[in-house]
């Protein structure tokens, strides 16, 4: 039996990963997911390559007060508010789409900026969730995790992954032959697709953001390269580890649901 063994989300898409105990899933994703955004000066998102400095920065978003509240490493927690209410712009997010922003006013921009040691601010997306990278969906599985920890030669925290499910799975990498296939996560459905072409920035640790792990090294060991789906990004391909899904049934998901691979039609 495949079970739902742990759920991640990030309202501030860069800064460390949390893991709810239970989220409503929409059709472009978990509720709130990467709903906002660390922006840099000249109004890009911070790139991938830096998300890892700001790994140590945890947001909690409150959306019945529409506030957010930030827990600083150096022991500060600093609220304010959520609303886009500032400047509005766009981000053309690695040549996917441009995604819509709207700055977020507060102390936010000072705080970041501080952190930062550079000119930054916080932005909102325009559409919920609309900083996910690619697909609505990410999941990664136990059994794949075990896998790869073999090559790397410890274990591998999932979150270095930032998927949105860990599902509880004992076999390795049998969500390779899912493409196409439908499953049942909670109340909700979601369409497989390929699996995650993977950057150096699972390399670092999810919670200091330091680099301590040769996770790209262990992928490359015995995972193929995979390209994005449905054409995106061509000639862009790395080793492929957790699994993209399109929501196709919105629902609710809690950590110890079942998972069920629906049959082929």
């Amino acid at each position: 039996m495949i079970t739902v063994a742990q759920i991640g989300q990030t309202y501030v898409k860069a800064t460390q990963f949390l893991h709810p105990e239970c989220v409503d899933v929409l059709s472009t994703g978990i509720r709130h997911d990467r709903e906002f955004a660390l922006v840099e000066a000249d109004d890009r998102f911070v790139s991938s390559d830096k998300h890892g400095d700001f790994f140590p920065l945890r947001f909690n978003f409150d959306a019945a007060a529409d506030q957010l509240t930030l827990a600083l490493p150096d022991g500060r927690t600093v609220r304010g508010p959520a609303a886009g209410s500032g400047r509005r712009f766009a981000v053309n997010h690695a040549g996917l789409r441009d995604i819509d922003m709207a700055v977020v006013d507060g102390p936010w921009s000072e705080e970041i900026s501080k952190f930062a040691g550079r000119p930054m601010h916080l932005a909102r997306c325009v559409v919920t969730s609309g900083g996910v990278d690619v697909f609505p969906v990410t999941f990664v599985t136990t059994g794949s995790l075990r896998r790869l920890a073999r090559e790397v030669g410890a274990t591998v925290d999932a979150a270095r992954f930032r998927a949105g499910f860990v599902f509880e799975n004992s076999i390795e990498h049998e969500e390779d032959g899912w493409d196409g296939r439908l499953i049942k996560v909670g109340t909700a459905t979601l369409k497989v697709r390929t699996a995650v072409p993977r950057c150096g920035i699972t390399g670092f640790n999810p919670a200091s953001g330091v680099r301590d792990q040769e996770v790209m090294r262990g992928l490359v060991k015995y995972r193929e390269k995979t390209a994005l789906p449905d054409g995106l990004l061509p000639g862009y391909a790395t080793p492929g580890f957790a699994t993209y899904a399109e929501v196709v049934v919105p629902g609710t998901v809690r950590v110890g649901d079942s998972v069920e691979l629906m049959p082929v039609a």
